[in-house]
């Protein structure tokens, strides 16, 4: 995998391990890698990947399309500890069309920094939202509730395979600075 750490500097990490037990068809790809940051900033670190799934339905043409993610990292004397929120619920969940579906990432952040949450467009080429990309089609309503996460989509109007992207901000209240944005993760 290749990836930016935001400072100018980028590393292709091997994959360290595959979990096969995800689902049908999907697998999960584990790397690691350690890397020093020069100092205090703002670092948007991505990785791309050449290709998304086939026949994503609200991304047309998306086997030609890279799938972008990127996460915020502030360093900074404010806070001497940050660990970014884990997402524990993975990002693949099965609907059913005219039925009500909910999707929670079920993140904690282990500072215990609260968390906001935001839909975005899916990214594609240079981390840009990509053109042919739209929100799902839904019978009443597609949201996503800004404090606890719920991706509510009332209801499916069609069956297939689609793609949201959000981002989950961490927000930590500093003293004599207040409450601060310090950071983000993007679930795809």
């Amino acid at each position: 995998l290749e990836f930016w750490w935001g400072d100018g500097s980028r590393d292709t990490i091997p994959r360290l391990s595959i979990d096969f037990n995800v689902g049908p068809d999907i697998q999960r790809n584990i790397y690691v890698r350690t890397h020093v940051y020069p100092g205090t900033g703002s670092y948007i670190m991505y990785f791309l990947d050449e290709n998304r799934n086939a026949n994503v339905i609200n991304i047309p043409g998306s086997v030609n399309i890279p799938f972008y993610v990127q996460t915020q990292l502030i360093i900074s004397p404010a806070f001497l500890t940050n660990s970014s929120p884990q997402l524990l619920q993975p990002p693949i969940d099965d609907g059913a069309v005219n039925r009500l579906f909910i999707h929670n990432p079920n993140a904690y952040d282990p500072d215990g920094d609260s968390l906001s949450y935001e839909l975005v467009p899916c990214k594609g080429f240079g981390g840009s939202p990509i053109p042919t990309f739209f929100y799902p089609p839904a019978s009443t309503s597609f949201t996503l509730d800004a404090i606890t996460g719920d991706l509510i989509w009332d209801s499916p109007m069609q069956q297939g395979e689609f793609n949201v992207a959000m981002i989950i901000r961490e927000w930590r209240n500093i003293p004599g600075i207040g409450l601060l944005n310090i950071g983000y993760v993007t679930r795809d």
